[in-house]
């Protein structure tokens, strides 16, 4: 099997080691951050502008403060920064706040950032599917697919409590077939038998299943059911062949009649096991006209609206801070001109509260000396 493409040497964990992984969550973060730094930046500045104003002005305007708020929902934090330096010489909120426009709000979050419901990178080590299948010797019997992401070491004794669990309720022991996606994948816990003993150590029974290890495995066994065709990215020689192995999971899935959400599950699951073969690029030009499937997918969406939140999140506070920086740096360069340690000493101020104490001194400051002597 191919190593995963674009690793560097394991500083990638989990499904980060797959190239159209890292992708979507790059996207997501990206974009998250950009969102949220805006977002972040134009309320504080709003905020405290409005504070310096009732400070210099004396009481609330409410205009002005409308108009402050306006432009914090539209994210001008050009204009909001401009406005700071107007702040400095203004006499009044009237003459502080002349002639600005006001634009048009900023979007709200992307529609998939909302209703997260599916976890998209599972901790566990597995997918696991039971099927009911007719045979001619045994009649109904349950198969259990199991597609092995990672190591598991106990995995003989898993699946035999969790065979033993479903005799119980269906009268026979199931079928286990167990695919390993990639070598990580493999282990001592894995040996195809597990024997359960008694008190004395006697074999009371033996549990057999399965092991098939996809890069060993061509795509045309695995592109049978839709099972398991999310290994086909993984099967050996896949990736010199990668955009027939996606035509013979397309075939596979007309031959199999999938349904419209059985098609997408399995081109995402297939996505995500490209990236740890392919880079981007090959991913992409392989999957020619189903890529806009993939990235309308539920999933797809879901995986990159958790990495915006949670870029999103971490840069509410980067943003206030920066706000802050800038806006007494501005004012107070206005104010006492240019000070060659100064940018150095507001930009180690890492409390927003620090932060925004420095904001109220710095239009009363007497000189460079008095706003940071508390810093």
């Amino acid at each position: 099997m191919n190593a995963p493409a674009n690793s560097s040497g394991g500083a990638h964990q989990g499904w980060m080691q797959s190239s159209t992984c890292r992708a979507v969550d790059e996207a997501g973060r990206t974009a998250g951050r950009e969102y949220g730094l805006a977002e972040s930046i134009s309320r504080t500045l709003a905020w405290l502008l409005s504070r310096q104003a009732r400070q210099k002005f004396g009481g609330t305007d409410t205009t002005g403060r409308a108009t402050l708020d306006g432009l914090a929902r539209a994210f001008a934090t050009d204009q909001l920064g401009e406005l700071g330096d107007r702040l400095v010489s203004s006499a009044s909120w009237n003459d502080w706040l002349a002639d600005v426009v006001v634009p048009p709000p900023a979007g709200d979050l992307p529609a998939y950032t909302r209703s997260l419901d599916i976890d998209l990178e599972p901790s566990g080590p597995s997918i696991d599917t039971y099927l009911k299948v007719e045979l001619p010797a045994d009649g109904t019997t349950i198969v259990h697919i199991r597609i092995q992401k990672w190591y598991q070491p106990d995995l003989d004794r898993y699946l035999f409590e969790a065979s033993r669990k479903i005799e119980r309720k269906h009268g026979k022991m199931p079928m286990v077939a167990v695919f390993l996606m990639w070598p990580p994948a493999e282990g001592p816990g894995m040996t195809g038998r597990f024997e359960d003993h008694d008190a004395t150590g006697k074999v009371t029974s033996i549990f057999p299943y399965t092991v098939h290890r996809a890069w060993e495995m061509t795509a045309e066994e695995v592109t049978q059911s839709p099972g398991t065709m999310l290994l086909a990215p993984l099967t050996k020689g896949a990736r010199e062949r990668m955009p027939e192995v996606v035509r013979m999971i397309e075939k596979g899935l007309e031959r199999n009649r999938a349904d419209a959400k059985t098609r997408e599950m399995v081109w995402i699951a297939v996505y995500w096991a490209m990236g740890l073969t392919c880079d981007l690029d090959e991913a992409h030009r392989a999957l020619g006209d189903v890529l806009p499937l993939i990235h309308g997918a539920e999933h797809y969406l879901n995986a990159k609206g958790h990495a915006f939140l949670e870029a999103y999140s971490s840069a509410q506070q980067e943003g206030r801070r920066q706000a802050g920086r800038d806006l007494v740096l501005r004012q107070a360069m206005r104010r006492f001109g240019p000070n060659a340690n100064a940018a150095a000493a507001i930009a180690s101020i890492a409390e927003p509260d620090d932060l925004d104490a420095l904001a109220q001194r710095v239009l009363t400051a007497a000189d460079w000396p008095s706003l940071l002597a508390r810093s």
